[in-house]
């Protein structure tokens, strides 16, 4: 072989390999005009654009979203704690508005955790991916409310003392089931777990006190009530009484509601001859001061304060006992059964009575001789789980105040 010749065979494998490469684009040769130049004459090569194949990786996005019940109400803080599985790497993120939105450049392993104050965690655990076409990937933490702490006590607005005998009640909102609380026997405090951190409505009730009733805002996870009890006594319509109080306790605050005193309402002189109804000739029986009086036959309709007309015998009875005692004063109380929103109840149950104490007026009774007190379903007379004894607890008494 003359060296001519392996000149041109070595130009030819080394183009043949180029090209098989896929580094330069596949041509026609002139070897005629190569042979004739005496090796002088070579072939330009041109070079290959990177294959249409090789494409670029967009970023994937994650979107989690915080809510507690309902996905159209986020929640309006959380925190969210990633941490990658393949770098160890852990962020904390607050999230506002209940949305967090993470881009991703690069595929990674995470477990995510979100917590918000007041409610129970929730925790995924997901694989990110990146592909040419991006990836979308989504979290929705629904968060669960954490129970709170309850701690519930009573004692003597005098000496300060704990009452041993006090009873509690604490009533939630949208109908929530009532909590009948027993305090210790030795000790007179009671704890309890409720649903989650709001509104409750506290109520109390001991042997020889004035009951007890009021809506308490719960914000910690450890909260305390403190009821402030003032014993009875014969009511003395030209003195202020003495009102119950209620000491809530809890990480943030501490603060001490009261309800707000009534206008003083003089009664006229009394006469010794004024007596309480006799048990054989009243049609409400023994009527005893302080003693709830169920009115049996008043009615309303369904969800409304609107009196019908059956119920007029029965309070035109009332209107004749008020009459014959013109220093009497009483006070309606209105109950629900547990159906149904409790704030809205206890207002149905207040305007209930209320358009009762508006039919006494236009009988003549003195308006301020009359109160109206909307207990809603507080009370109950028998288990609300039926429609026979819900429709008990449905009631209209009334309770005699001074006579």
């Amino acid at each position: 072989m003359t060296l001519h010749s392996g000149k041109v065979l070595l130009i030819l494998m080394a183009c043949f390999l180029l090209v098989g490469s896929g580094h330069v684009r596949s041509q026609v040769i002139d070897y005629s005009r190569l042979k004739a130049s005496g090796g002088r004459y070579k072939p330009t090569i041109a070079t290959a654009r990177p294959a249409d194949s090789v494409r670029k990786n967009k970023p994937s996005l994650l979107t989690i979203k915080v809510f507690s019940v309902d996905i159209s109400k986020p929640l309006a803080s959380a925190v969210a704690v990633m941490t990658s599985r393949i770098t160890n790497r852990t962020e904390r993120i607050a999230i506002t508005n209940g949305q967090l939105t993470r881009v991703f450049e690069r595929p990674d392993n995470l477990s995510i955790e979100v917590n918000a104050d007041g409610y129970k965690s929730a925790q995924r655990t997901m694989t990110i991916a990146v592909s040419p076409t991006g990836n979308r990937y989504e979290f929705d933490a629904q968060l669960d409310p954490a129970p709170i702490s309850l701690t519930v006590w009573a004692v003597d607005s005098r000496t300060n003392k704990p009452i041993h005998d006090a009873h509690f009640t604490v009533s939630g909102k949208a109908g929530n089931t009532t909590l009948l609380l027993t305090p210790d026997s030795t000790t007179g405090v009671v704890k309890t777990e409720l649903p989650g951190k709001g509104m409750y409505q506290l109520t109390s009730s001991a042997s020889g006190y004035g009951d007890f009733t009021k809506s308490i805002k719960l914000d910690s996870m450890q909260s305390e009530a403190r009821v402030i009890l003032t014993r009875k006594k014969t009511p003395d319509v030209t003195k202020a009484q003495a009102l119950p109080e209620a000491v809530v306790k809890s990480a943030k605050s501490t603060f001490v509601e009261t309800p707000v005193a009534k206008p003083i309402i003089k009664a006229p002189t009394l006469s010794g001859s004024i007596q309480m109804p006799a048990v054989t000739n009243k049609p409400f029986g023994s009527v005893e001061n302080g003693k709830p009086v169920q009115l049996k036959n008043v009615y309303f309709d369904q969800s409304l304060p609107i009196l019908r007309s059956e119920s007029f015998p029965e309070l035109d009875q009332l209107v004749s006992m008020l009459a014959e005692n013109p220093a009497m004063q009483i006070e309606l109380r209105g109950h629900t059964d547990n159906q149904g929103d409790f704030d809205l109840n206890v207002k149905l149950s207040r305007d209930r009575c209320q358009a009762v104490i508006d039919y006494l007026v236009t009988k003549g009774i003195a308006k301020n001789r009359l109160s109206a007190l909307g207990r809603g379903p507080i009370d109950p007379i028998a288990p609300n789980n039926n429609e026979e004894n819900r429709r008990k607890n449905r009631r209209v008494e009334f309770i005699i105040l001074y006579y």
